[in-house]
């Protein structure tokens, strides 16, 4: 079997909650701002998913005819290993920030433009974020299983995006002078 992408298996982590159509997939993970999936990614993927015998269709049509997959009993084990293999470092790319950092010597006024732009994306995904109601779609064995780690990956994304927002602030205090 070929490695699984990031993608791939997060795509087998929505299909193992519940049997899903490509479209039901597309919209639970439009609700997560911590992973996105686009179309480009998720059909192809569903299809290296099938060919490897780690979800199959379920023989039902959801809504408009869309195949609903569901995990077979080796794509839970693939899952489980996945869960439990160390997550690769953080890697942060960007480009806003190392454009800040050059802006900064050349030209205030495109400095300050960076931030505000930062600022923007940062209230959008808070927005975002704030909007997701935890586990609202899952059954309540699922709720109770998972306990308050829904809650508290929401809660991950709104400090971190009041955080970056404060960072924000205080660097138009100094880009003001008033540090």
């Amino acid at each position: 079997m070929e490695t699984l992408t990031p993608t791939a298996h997060t795509i087998l982590g929505y299909v193992a909650s519940h049997a899903r159509s490509g479209y039901e997939i597309r919209q639970a993970a439009a609700r997560n701002p911590f992973w996105g999936i686009s179309d480009g990614q998720l059909y192809p993927q569903l299809r290296v998913l099938a060919d490897a015998g780690l979800i199959a269709a379920d023989g039902e049509e959801g809504p408009r005819g869309r195949t609903v997959w569901q995990v077979t009993p080796t794509g839970r084990r693939a899952l489980e290993e996945w869960l439990r293999q160390d997550s690769p470092p953080i890697a942060i790319r960007d480009e806003n920030l190392v454009k800040l950092l050059f802006a900064a010597r050349l030209d205030p006024g495109i400095a300050r433009a960076l931030v505000q732009e930062r600022m923007a994306h940062f209230a959008s995904f808070l927005a975002q974020v704030e909007s997701v109601a935890p586990a609202s779609t899952w059954s309540e064995d699922e709720r109770s299983a998972a306990g308050a780690v829904p809650e508290l990956v929401r809660d991950y994304g709104v400090e971190y995006s009041q955080t970056a927002l404060a960072w924000c602030e205080r660097v138009l205090a100094a880009l003001d002078g008033g540090r």
